[in-house]
């Protein structure tokens, strides 16, 4: 009992998904450490989440990967996630890019990332206009767009600690489309 003399609500331990899944309509996966280990999808959250969906649920995967949905979707594909388990994905990169289009971060925008997240800059939405904005160099830059390190096996953030100061001391604007705090 609680102190005003009601019962506490007890804590519900759930084994599997099917324990509460026909109370829902809808159902958000986070990709990373849920349908996936980045390698291979787990069969049994797979399995799950295809009989979520033959119910009637609608399926949406959540991801903070900085590219956009078609790259999700396609690595999704390379790695075994069937297209059966899921109707939509909401990518970070989907967001960020809105963010860009918006000005957000201005439109001369240095780019803090690997060459495989240039398809954050390629792979745009239809409703989404980022025709106006250029990559340039920091020293020219009115914001940053980050979407990882160049080289995330051999650099860490230390490795970046002047250039950030850099853009700190002109006044830019970050935008982290990839907000781990560790990858």
């Amino acid at each position: 009992k609680s102190h005003s003399g009601t019962k506490a609500p007890m804590t519900n331990l759930i084994s599997h998904l099917s324990d509460i899944s026909d109370r829902y309509d809808a159902l958000f996966c986070d990709l990373w450490g849920c349908l996936h280990n980045g390698y291979r999808p787990f069969p049994d959250a797979v399995a799950a989440l295809q009989k979520f969906r033959a119910g009637g649920g609608i399926v949406v995967l959540l991801t903070n990967s900085p590219r956009p949905r078609p790259s999700v979707r396609k690595q999704l594909g390379k790695i075994g996630v069937p297209d059966d388990c899921y109707d939509e994905i909401v990518a970070s990169g989907d967001a960020s890019q809105a963010g860009l289009a918006a000005g957000l971060v201005g439109k001369r925008i240095y780019h803090l990332g690997p060459e495989k997240d240039q398809g954050f800059f390629t792979q745009v939405a239809s409703d989404l206009d980022l025709s106006d904005v250029e990559r340039v160099t920091l020293e020219q830059a009115e914001g940053i767009v980050c979407t990882g390190l160049f080289d995330d096996l051999t650099e860490t953030p230390e490795d970046y600690r002047a250039q950030l100061l850099f853009a700190k001391q002109k006044g830019l604007k970050l935008l982290c489309a990839n907000p781990d705090i560790v990858v």
